[in-house]
């Protein structure tokens, strides 16, 4: 991968001589801005550019380039691939467009170029990419012009557009982040962004990773290398919406989108996700300061209006606004006097007008124990306080690191002095008490997550009994068809899982001497029927076996007379469960992130409510808690309104026992457990149904 940050030579395949085009762009960026490698074209013609000698051949070149760039018509890339391998160039770039990224596009170009690539042992970037860029040694790849002199940083960029990654490559410089790296995977037909992510991870000069990505083709990989890495990742995921998304079979399908899934990744990994590029922007900042250790906010005012909004920001951000303390108060009267300031956080610094005092100010604030971070917005005039207030600035910077606490700025002037501040001052800026709050909550969330990752636990192992899953798994993959109600709750229980007793009969005749105690609950197995309660396949509340025998005969009759054809593969009779409260299990196997489970209130408005959340699987007991205290349903788990808690406990092992056996048996493609009914504390949870897909 050091090749195609730190070429020590490159060649530009699609250089002209006579006239501007892109190969051309690109000589000349290198040539401009100083890359100091050996540099080489490959055009129609012979000739100069920019005192980079240009051939009409590979095989005329003076060596054997560490790094090709091919930026020529689409259907000339493979010929140009294989003579790249043939000369031993084994690090190739296409930026050339008109593969698969248009709908009727050639697709056989995209073989033919990875078959070459494997012959020779090419790595490669692209097609339809932008290339790489290395600040530090002005290597550019890029073929549009880039002007002026930036200085060289610490955060590195992946994007999956070169649109975007172009985009992001002149923003961050104009808020004061400046790069370190960029690559511009377009594609993805080799390499990928989990490989270039995985090298920034390890790379020493990258402090900060920022990504723009549409889609993942090995989200698992992704998702591994994230969740060990050191350093914050900032991504813009796009392409959330999937408007033409097959129709769910599940419940598990129809609340894990793939966006869910992205969004349970990020989430599990410590990634931070950002909307838009002001938000990506607005992240980058506030990783430069140290991180917010909790939600303990200061929040210091030169105008009282601001105070107000900055309160209501905080609360919006779920932030605690701590009292000061009397020996904070008497402090900062010793320092100042009016009448007229409330001495309160939020603390209004309205009548002071020197600056010397605000950083005093300041300083007792950030020490304080109770504060985890400030809140400070800095109000004024910039024709009269523009010099003192960058000095202020340096001020602060000296502060955060003295104390290893953000204080997010909000600085409120005028549209120039603002922009040139962002643009020219090292300390990270907002521009509104609710950007800065919404700032110090992308930190705080950040170091909550990397705490719950890193501490997350050892995962539980659990016996599985494979053999019984199989039994039930061969009569079902030979008919074609799902297990039946009875088969996936033995699926259940080979996972070590308690069901309600129950028995599967055949007809009234069945019933006799069966040992169940009333109240009963009759259910229709049906191959045909993936929810009961929709074709009246469920009768509750049977006081025998009697009453039982007879809503056999009703179901029988009521299916018979329906327009819908069902089979009757028997009825299931269960002992019906008193009480509790109805919550919902399910997994399910996701195509670009393997494994994944859910948690959420079940029942009948279990798609209504869409109350859940989720997991990469598998997970551990951390993990399963935190993913139930997610959950707006939550207090009543807790036991909101003066009733007993519920038994948390037992539905974390539910969740582990289900996500263990997701991630051990990948042969089951999705699962749902609905209703998991859970007791109160101490008394467990009653498994009633579940439902389970085998994969083709």
């Amino acid at each position: 991968m050091d090749r195609f940050f730190y070429p020590k030579s490159l060649v530009i395949i699609g250089v002209s001589v006579s006239k501007i085009n892109l190969g051309k762009i690109i000589v000349i960026n290198n040539k401009k801005r100083g890359y100091s490698g050996n540099l080489y074209g490959i055009g129609s013609q012979e000739g100069d550019v920019e005192g980079v000698r240009i051939y009409k051949s590979l095989k005329d070149l003076p060596e054997v380039p560490d790094v090709a760039v091919i930026i020529t018509p689409a259907e000339t890339v493979p010929g140009l691939m294989r003579e790249c391998g043939e000369m031993g160039i084994d690090r190739v770039v296409i930026e050339s467009g008109g593969f698969s990224e248009f709908s009727h596009g050639d697709y056989s170009l995209e073989t033919e170029v990875v078959d070459i690539a494997k012959k020779y042992g090419i790595k490669f970037i692209g097609p339809n990419c932008i290339g790489t860029v290395n600040f530090e040694i002005n290597m550019m790849m890029p073929f549009a012009f880039f002007e002026g002199d930036v200085p060289v940083g610490s955060v590195s960029v992946i994007s999956q557009s070169g649109g975007i990654g172009n985009t992001y490559m002149h923003a961050l410089p104009e808020n004061h982040i400046f790069l370190q790296k960029f690559v511009a995977v377009g594609n993805k037909l080799n390499l990928d962004e989990v490989d270039f992510t995985e090298y920034y991870v390890r790379d020493p000069k990258t402090d900060c990773i920022v990504e723009y990505l549409e889609g993942f083709n090995r989200g698992r990989a992704f998702f591994d290398v994230a969740r060990t890495s050191d350093k914050p990742i900032i991504v813009q995921k796009s392409n959330r919406f999937e408007t033409t998304a097959r129709i769910a079979q599940s419940h598990t399908t129809a609340l894990s989108a793939s966006d869910d899934v992205v969004e349970a990744s990020f989430y599990q990994s410590g990634v931070i996700r950002a909307e838009d590029e002001e938000e990506m922007i607005m992240a980058a900042k506030i990783m430069q300061l140290p991180p917010m250790r909790g939600r303990r906010v200061a929040v210091l005012s030169r105008s009282g209006g601001h105070a107000v909004i900055s309160a209501d920001s905080c609360a919006k951000y779920n932030f605690e606004i701590i009292p000061f303390p009397d020996g904070f108060i008497d402090r900062i009267r010793s320092m100042y006097h009016t009448r007229v300031i409330a001495h309160q956080n939020p603390l209004d610094l309205g009548e002071i007008f020197d600056y010397t005092i605000f950083i005093r100010i300041l300083e007792e604030a950030i020490k304080l124990e109770e504060v985890d971070g400030i809140l400070f917005n800095h109000l004024y005039q910039a024709g009269y306080e523009s010099a003192m207030s960058r000095t202020f600035l340096d001020g602060v910077k000296e502060l955060v690191e003295k104390y290893n606490k953000p204080v997010s700025m909000a600085i409120i002037s005028n549209v120039e002095e603002i922009v040139d501040i962002a643009k020219n001052h090292p300390y990270p800026i907002y521009n509104s008490p609710l950007s800065a709050a919404k700032a110090l909550n992308i930190s705080a969330d950040y170091y909550e997550r990397r705490q719950k990752r890193d501490q997350r636990g050892g995962l539980p192992v659990y016996e599985l009994d494979k053999e019984s899953v199989r039994t039930m798994q061969e009569p079902c993959s030979s008919a074609s068809r799902i297990p039946l109600t009875d088969e996936a709750l033995a699926v259940c229980r080979a996972a070590g899982l308690k069901t309600v007793p129950g028995y599967k009969v055949m007809a009234e005749s069945d019933l006799d001497e069966l040992p169940l105690k009333a109240p009963l609950v009759l259910k229709l197995i049906s191959k045909d029927a993936s929810h009961k309660t929709d074709v009246g396949g469920v009768r509750i509340g049977l006081q025998s076996l009697a009453e039982a025998s007879l809503a056999i005969r009703k179901m029988k009759d009521s299916l018979g007379r329906s327009d819908k054809k069902l089979s009757i593969d028997g009825f299931l009779i269960q002992e019906m469960v008193q009480g509790g409260v109805e919550f919902f299990v399910g997994a399910r196997q996701d195509e670009h992130f393997g494994p994944i489970v859910t948690v959420g209130l079940g029942g009948v408005f279990i798609e209504i409510f869409k109350d859940r959340s989720l997991r990469l699987a598998p997970v551990t007991v951390a993990e399963a808690h935190d993913m139930i205290r997610q959950l707006h349903s939550y207090p009543i788990i807790q036991g909101a309104r003066g009733k007993e808690p519920l038994d948390e406990t037992a539905l974390v092992e539910v969740i582990c026992r289900i996500s263990f056996l997701m991630s051990a048996f990948p042969e089951i493609s999705e699962i749902d457990l609905n209703p998991v009914i859970l007791h109160s504390q101490g008394r467990g949870v009653s498994i009633v149904d579940a439902r389970v897909f085998f994969g083709k």
